[in-house]
C-alpha cells in the first residue's frame, strides 16, 4: 500500500485522503449498516473522498454510486478514489451544493441515499474547526430534503449523526416523508452514553421503528464481536 492510502479492510478497498479531508469511522459504520444490493443506485450526499461509496460498491455490490459535494477539491479526490479502486465506471462525482442537488442531478432517481452531514453549527463552541464538520452552509434539513427529492418511492435514506441531534433528525425525516424504520444507537464503550446514531428511513414508508444498540469497544478497548462481524466480509 502506498503512502497516503488507508485500507478499508478485507474488501480490498483503499482511500486516499487529502488536505482538509479525513474520513471518520462514522462513515465506515454507516456504510456497513446500510442494506443495499446489486440493483441499487446509491446517492452519497456530502460524499467527501468517497469512503461510503467505495464500501457500498465493494461490500454491498450496489450497481452505481453518485457522490455530491460542494468542494471541488474533494470531488476531484472522489474521482481519484474511484480510479484507485477500479470503480470509475460505477462511481461518479458531482460538484454542487446539496441545496441544489435536485437540479444538479436532473431527473435522476436513486434507490438508496447515504448522508454523513456536518455535525456542528458554524460557531457552536465545540471547537470543530474542520469545515467538513460544520454546518457553515447547508444544514441537516437541506440534506434530508435533497434525499427526499431524489429517492424513489420506497427508497431508503441512511443517516449518521451525533446522538444529541436524534430528535431533530427524526422530526425532519418524518416531515420530509421519510419514515424512520430502523435506528442503531451507537455506544463507544460499555457504560458510556450513546455517541452517535445511524437511522434508516423509507420514502413513503409506514409507521413502525425498530431500535437496536451497538457497542464499539469492550472494557479492554478492543472491538466488540458485533463490530468485528459487521466490518467483516464474511
Amino acid at each position: 500500500m502506498k503512502s497516503g492510502e488507508i485500507s478499508l479492510g478485507a474488501c480490498g478497498g483503499r482511500i486516499l485522503t487529502g488536505e482538509g479531508y479525513r474520513f471518520t469511522q462514522d462513515s465506515v459504520l454507516l456504510a456497513n449498516l446500510m442494506s443495499a444490493g446489486s440493483r441499487d443506485r446509491l446517492l452519497d450526499l456530502g460524499c467527501g473522498g468517497g469512503v461510503i461509496s467505495v464500501l457500498a460498491l465493494l461490500k454491498k455490490g450496489v450497481r452505481e454510486a453518485v457522490g455530491l459535494d460542494n468542494d471541488a477539491a474533494v470531488v476531484e479526490l472522489y474521482g481519484r478514489n474511484a480510479e484507485l479502486n477500479g470503480l470509475s465506471d460505477r462511481m461518479r462525482g458531482v460538484c454542487a451544493d446539496v441545496r441544489a442537488a435536485a437540479s444538479a442531478l436532473g431527473g435522476e432517481v436513486f434507490d438508496k441515499a447515504a448522508v454523513n452531514p456536518p455535525y456542528y453549527d458554524f460557531d457552536d463552541g465545540t471547537g470543530a474547526l474542520d469545515p467538513h464538520k460544520r454546518e457553515s452552509g447547508a444544514v441537516l434539513a437541506d440534506f434530508v430534503a435533497a434525499a427526499a427529492a431524489l429517492l424513489k418511492n420506497g427508497g431508503d435514506l441512511f443517516l449518521v449523526h451525533k446522538a444529541e441531534r436524534l430528535t431533530d433528525a427524526l422530526t425532519l425525516l418524518r416531515e420530509a416523508g421519510l419514515e424512520p424504520k430502523r435506528l442503531h444507537l451507537v455506544f463507544p464503550r460499555p457504560g458510556s452514553p450513546a455517541d452517535i446514531f445511524v437511522v434508516a428511513a423509507r420514502k413513503g414508508g409506514g409507521k413502525g421503528l425498530t431500535v437496536r444498540s451497538l457497542t464499539v469497544t469492550d472494557e479492554r478497548g478492543e472491538r466488540t464481536r458485533e463490530i468485528k462481524e459487521l466490518y467483516s466480509d464474511g
